[in-house]
């Protein structure tokens, strides 16, 4: 007869073996990365979303089509452009914390801005370093759409409403398929 342990069950004792640590690095291994790795990076699939379903948002209407009602609150992936809002910007990389992420180079940073339906708020769930901070990026995270008020804009000259969050999980250089 075998013991049947539950998926919870199994993250909940790894959560108190390792609150034992007082570091978050112990024998080598980052714990704030493992436990983070495990128990809260979700284990369903990441869609992949181009900005010509993202602009198909009416956002004086506040009409969400169909194709993005659908990846709502789902973990996204979405290539684009950096512009930063929040974070360390010294030295030979640069450490993101909160960003905007734009279709293309420049955006936000002109009058009159981009509309709503064209930048993504994003805060990362930890600071990530990013090398070239002008190449394109994929960035994934959560979704949320018509979100009509986000923290840390009042240094812009606009404050996008009714726009696009992202719970930023991970970000990496932008690499085309050249197949397609």
């Amino acid at each position: 007869m075998s013991i049947s342990c539950p998926l919870f069950l199994r993250r909940l004792i790894l959560l108190l073996v390792i609150s034992v640590f007082t570091g978050s690095v112990c024998y080598g291994f980052d714990i704030k990365k493992l436990l983070f790795d495990y128990l809260v990076k979700p284990n369903a699939p990441i869609i992949e979303v181009s900005w010509r379903d993202l602009v198909q948002y009416d956002y004086h209407r506040k009409i969400i089509p169909p194709r993005l009602q659908s990846i709502e609150g789902k973990l996204i992936r979405v290539p684009g452009y950096v512009v930063p809002l929040l974070g360390d910007f010294g030295g030979d990389f640069e450490t993101l914390e909160e960003f905007l992420l734009v279709p293309v180079y420049g955006m936000c940073i002109h009058v009159p801005p981009p509309p709503p339906n064209q930048v993504i708020y994003v805060k990362m769930h930890e600071p990530v370093e990013v090398e070239k901070l002008f190449d394109a990026v994929w960035v994934t995270g959560q979704l949320q759409i018509d979100v009509s008020e986000l923290p840390n804009t009042d240094n812009l000259n606009y404050a996008p409403e009714g726009g696009f969050f992202l719970t930023g999980m991970e970000v990496e250089v932008y690499e085309r398929d050249v197949g397609n």
